[in-house]
C-alpha cells in the first residue's frame, strides 16, 4: 500500500477512536441524567403525596376549629396531635423539596420558591439573595 494511504487510514482510525470515545462519555452522562430525572420523578411523586397529607390534615384542623365554633367539643385534644402530624409532614415535604434540589444540583429562592442554580447568588426570578 502506499504510505500516504496508509498515513489516511491511521488518521480515519485515530478520529474514529476519538469519536467512538466522545460517544461513550456522551452516553455515561446521558445515562447518569436520565437515572437522575427518574429519581426526580419519584421524588416529586412522594411530594404530590405528602402535600396531599399536608392538605387533609390541615382539612381537618379546620373542621375541629369549626365544629368548636358551633360549640361541639372534640373528645380529648385533637388540635395537638393534627399539628404534630402537620409538623411532621411538612418536615418531610422539606427534606423531598431539598433531595430534588440536590438532584437538579440546584436551590430553591426563599422569597418565591423558583428553582436557581446551586452558583447564583440572586434568583433569576425576583431577584431576591440567595
Amino acid at each position: 500500500m502506499d504510505d500516504k494511504v496508509k498515513d489516511l487510514l491511521e488518521k480515519i482510525r485515530g478520529a474514529a477512536d476519538v469519536a467512538a470515545d466522545a460517544c461513550a462519555d456522551t452516553a455515561r452522562v446521558a445515562g447518569r441524567k436520565a437515572g437522575q430525572m427518574v429519581d426526580v420523578a419519584k421524588l416529586n411523586v412522594q411530594l404530590f403525596d405528602l402535600n396531599g397529607e399536608f392538605n387533609d390534615i390541615l382539612r381537618q384542623l379546620g373542621q375541629v376549629m369549626y365544629n368548636t365554633h358551633l360549640g361541639q367539643e372534640a373528645e380529648g385534644d385533637p388540635v395537638s396531635g393534627l399539628l404534630a402530624r402537620a409538623d411532621e409532614t411538612a418536615a418531610k415535604v422539606a427534606e423531598v423539596k431539598d433531595r430534588i434540589a440536590d438532584l437538579r444540583q440546584s436551590q430553591t429562592c426563599p422569597a418565591c420558591g423558583a428553582p436557581c442554580g446551586r452558583e447564583d447568588k440572586f434568583c433569576r426570578r425576583c431577584g431576591g439573595a440567595l
